[in-house]
């Protein structure tokens, strides 16, 4: 029985240090369960932090803010007021106001992708080819892309990643010290791994400078152009020079090589895979290339009744860009 007395009365005790605890002004708070700040949205933070002032204004100007508050599970690209700085004085513009707004539109959503992407899904894959929110300027059903990279450090189009992984209720953001410009069908040839050695034919081309000038050609130059690029891998490449150097002098190898960069490149139209019908006539820069397409769907291409087949690839075959397409091949037309 005095065992229960005691018992008793060290419960009382217990029961009433407690009461007093949460009674007093030192009471736990919702926020004390979290280790540091209650989570917010992305466009909370860009509105609230300085560093990032240039682009909230931008995008009010814009009238998307809803961009990155309504949307869920994207990754934001976010450019510094350094960012903006240096943007405006290499472009000729006091603030981002001079900026026609149709193309300032299209600048910002280059920097918004809805798809969550952090350092951890490069670890898998070195590089990564992804929608953002941006359209071209011409009739696509596609939006422009981006390459995420860490090929030679973190990158999105080859601008540098200074912070990445800033993490948010509805997604994921990136700081940048330079705006992302859209992508060009140059920005994948110079920075996608799987293009180097199709970057390196085009160096050694004669007509290097100008192939590079009408590749990189975008939005912001008013060109009319709409570029289509048949994009061999570093496989294909591999092999054209293999069997060129083997059977070729060094005068004769040069003038393949021109011919062969030439023929990769369409300046007329962006054609879309869905685009692409039996028959149908591609003119570029070296030659007529015909399409065929087989009762499979095999879509294939060839410069003439006796040139090698060059086959487009299955599975992701496209890449869409601000001022043309890639067609991605097994080969290099030839």
């Amino acid at each position: 029985m005095k065992n229960f007395t005691l018992l008793f009365k060290i419960a009382c005790l217990f029961f009433l240090s407690v009461l007093t605890f949460s009674c007093s002004g030192d009471e736990l708070k919702n926020s004390d369960l979290y280790e540091g700040e209650i989570p917010q949205k992305i466009s909370d933070f860009i509105s609230s932090d300085d560093s990032y002032s240039i682009f909230n204004d931008a995008l009010a100007n814009c009238n998307i803010q809803g961009l990155i508050s309504d949307q869920e599970n994207i990754t934001v690209f976010a450019p510094s007021n350094i960012a903006f700085q240096s943007y405006l004085q290499e472009n000729g513009y006091d603030t981002v106001e001079d900026i026609p707004l149709d193309y300032l539109e299209e600048l910002l959503k280059n920097h918004i992708m809805i798809q969550e992407i952090t350092l951890g899904d490069l670890e898998s894959s070195s590089e990564l080819i992804l929608e953002t929110m941006a359209q071209t300027h011409f009739e696509s059903s596609s939006p422009v892309m981006s390459i995420v990279s860490n090929n030679n450090g973190l990158k999105v189009n080859g601008f540098t990643i200074n912070t990445p992984d800033m993490f948010f209720v509805n997604g994921v953001v990136h700081s940048v010290d330079q705006v992302v410009e859209l992508s060009t069908v140059n920005t994948f040839i110079n920075e996608s791994i799987q293009f180097s050695e199709f970057n390196n034919l085009i160096e050694q081309s004669e007509n290097a400078a100008v192939i590079t000038s009408t590749l990189e050609m975008g939005m912001s130059s008013n060109s009319l152009n709409e570029l289509t690029i048949f994009a061999p891998d570093n496989a294909a490449v591999e092999h054209f020079k293999a069997n060129m150097v083997t059977t070729n002098s060094t005068d004769s190898v040069n003038q393949l090589i021109n011919y062969a960069v030439s023929t990769q490149v369409a300046t007329q139209d962006n054609l879309e895979v869905d685009e692409l019908t039996n028959g149908l006539s591609i003119q570029t820069l070296g030659a007529t290339v015909s399409t065929m397409i087989s009762n499979g769907d095999e879509i294939s291409f060839r410069t003439s009744p006796f040139s090698e087949i060059v086959n487009l690839k299955s599975g992701i075959n496209s890449i869409q860009t601000s001022n043309g397409i890639l067609l991605l091949t097994d080969k290099v037309l030839f």
